[in-house]
């Protein structure tokens, strides 16, 4: 049994019920960005296709359908059930900067010119970046309540968890994804700035994250 490989799993899923859990019991999606939502749901939509084509495991199911579940459950608590609560002007990240870079790159550098599997890369690209949005809403608004700290953390911990189930794959099968090592050591750079401050500051007590102001 790979234990980073369960464990960045088991991460990945304590982030998205976090958030779900933060927004259904306080009816509010403030400091949510809805747009890095959308982004992760497409990001599963796009990488779980192979539910339709092929079989790995039980769990292996369960949890592809329970990530599509909940990333969809989210989206439609902020867009739709709280959508009064929702931040638009403060989450005003341009996604097609993302959208358009990642599609283009993930037709020039892929294992296979087909169709699913262009479509699994560009779902690797993408989620590299999909948490841009949120971290952008943070700066703009200088803080961010602990509960989103903890799915954000829990968030970098699962790229960091896969990390080492990289690290471990290589040395135990000689298995290499450069596709998903490069993708995941970019995602992992992008929470070090938030790591330092949630240890620093929402560890010791603090009940919101603050953050420099942009000039």
């Amino acid at each position: 049994m790979n234990v980073f490989r369960l464990a960045g799993d088991v991460s990945h899923l304590v982030a998205i019920i976090i958030l779900f859990l933060k927004i259904w019991r306080s009816r509010s999606c403030a400091g949510i960005s809805g747009k890095s939502q959308v982004l992760f749901a497409l990001v599963f939509t796009t990488r779980y296709l192979d539910l339709f084509t092929s079989f790995i495991s039980i769990y292996n199911t369960i949890m592809k359908v329970v990530f599509l579940v909940l990333a969809y459950a989210t989206v439609y608590l902020i867009y739709m059930r709280f959508r009064n609560s929702y931040d638009s002007e403060n989450d005003s990240f341009r996604v097609e900067f993302l959208l358009v870079p990642v599609a283009g790159l993930s037709f020039l550098e892929n294992y296979a010119f087909t169709p699913l599997e262009i479509l699994w890369t560009f779902s690797i690209y993408l989620e590299s970046v999909a948490i841009l949005p949120q971290l952008f809403m943070i700066t703009k608004t200088g803080e961010a309540e602990s509960i989103t700290t903890h799915y954000l953390f829990f968030l970098g911990l699962y790229r960091a968890l896969y990390l080492a189930n990289w690290v471990w794959r290589y040395h135990t099968e000689g298995f290499f994804d450069q596709i998903a090592v490069v993708s995941g050591v970019v995602q992992t750079i992008f929470y070090c700035d938030f790591f330092y401050l949630y240890f620093t500051r929402v560890l010791r007590g603090s009940g919101k994250m603050s953050l420099p102001m942009p000039v």
